[in-house]
């Protein structure tokens, strides 16, 4: 079973950008629950990629309820319906396995990396 919810998060302080001010982070999980075992993806989507809280939702509702990652690619464009679907199933594969994802994909554990982040506008 695939299903998908939106998820609301408050914000400890408004996010504000030159486009304008967050007060909350809206996401959509993914869960996809298989034999007694779920998986859970999340993702924003981005309306100047067209996308919307409903739209995503949507395309995850009609996906086929036993879709593997192969067929997900196939099934969707890249965007923040696959990208919570393809979550949800990596978390999955990796609690029937009893391993972390990356050991599932041949890769070393994760290590803090350097990354770049929008601040917000503040006085």
């Amino acid at each position: 079973m695939i299903t998908a919810t939106l998820d609301t998060f408050p914000l400890a302080r408004a996010f504000t950008i030159s486009r304008g001010s967050k007060t909350e982070a809206r996401v959509i999980t993914a869960t996809v629950t298989r034999h007694g075992i779920t998986g859970r993806g999340e993702s924003v989507p981005y309306a100047r990629y067209g996308e919307t809280l409903d739209s995503v939702q949507a395309q995850i509702a009609a996906l086929p309820p036993q879709i593997d990652r192969q067929a997900l690619q196939q099934a969707l464009r890249p965007g923040a319906a696959r990208n919570a679907v393809d979550c949800a199933l990596w978390d999955l594969a990796a609690k029937q396995a009893g391993r972390r994802v990356w050991d599932l994909l041949g890769r070393p554990e994760p290590a803090p990396a350097i990354t770049a982040f929008t601040l917000s506008l503040d006085a």
